[in-house]
């Protein structure tokens, strides 16, 4: 599949969301129905991203159904996994593009408005009709971007294994991995934290969030890497203090 990446800029999508935010009722109820068909005018995105789309879609109604109809974190996930087979290292896509917002805001304005307004139906506060932040708006908050930098940072080889590592996660972690990334996101770090976490007997976002938290004070003086038996001895001794100290019941 080779996919022309395209770009749209913040202003770019600004106007194309006023423009949905600015129907009347009846033209709004049509445009919402033809999304719920799966129905996106193909005049609207680059031919390239036919195959894309259709992929996408199809995992989209697949999840739904697996998830019985609701909107869920194994829906997420198995999106983010399929965005990620797409969209890889392996086939030329960088972290140089997959950080450019401007990439994604070209793939949720244009090419699948229809799923991330079925993810996200409802606006956020000081929006009118359209979930901005999902969207387009906020650098860590654009749907199918944080779920690929999810997926991308869990990765554990396969497709397979990966999922078996996040399945048991949710949305809150997902929450918490992107939008606090501290000093940066630290792939192969977070890979080992993420299958150490799933090895635990009991998996509360509660521990999770601690480690995390314990991991950005440990980060100011000690380099993971550097350590012995780096990163995944780092992250198995991580998970042993938080486990055996105990987790507080609010953890920021």
């Amino acid at each position: 599949m080779q996919i022309r990446i395209h770009t749209l800029t913040m202003s770019e999508a600004r106007s194309r969301i006023a423009a949905i935010d600015a129907l009347d009722d009846v033209a709004f109820n049509d445009l919402v129905n033809h999304w719920s068909a799966y129905d996106v005018d193909e005049s609207t995105y680059d031919s390239s991203y036919k195959d894309f789309r259709a992929e996408l879609v199809e995992c989209f109604k697949a999840a739904l159904q697996e998830s019985g109809g609701k909107m869920s974190y194994t829906l997420d996930l198995r999106m983010g996994i399929k965005i990620y087979e797409l969209l890889n290292p392996r086939n030329g896509f960088t972290n140089v593009q997959a950080n450019d917002d401007d990439i994604w805001r070209y793939i949720s304005v244009c090419v699948m408005p229809d799923i991330t307004y079925l993810r996200y139906p409802k606006p956020e506060q000081g929006s009118l009709r359209i979930n901005q932040k999902r969207f387009y708006s906020h650098t860590r908050r654009i749907w199918l971007k944080t779920l690929w930098w999810y997926v991308h940072l869990g990765w554990q080889g396969t497709s397979e294994k990966t999922f078996n590592v996040l399945k048991n996660n949710g949305t809150n972690i997902i929450s918490h991995f992107i939008e606090r990334p501290g000093k940066g996101y630290r792939p192969k770090l977070f890979r080992s934290m993420m299958y150490v976490y799933s090895t635990l007997p009991t998996q509360k976002d509660t521990i999770f969030r601690a480690a995390a938290k314990m991991n950005l004070a440990k980060c100011v003086t000690v380099e993971p890497a550097l350590t012995v038996g780096g990163e995944d001895a780092y992250t198995a001794e991580l998970f042993r203090e938080i486990v055996q100290e105990g987790t507080p019941e609010n953890v920021d």
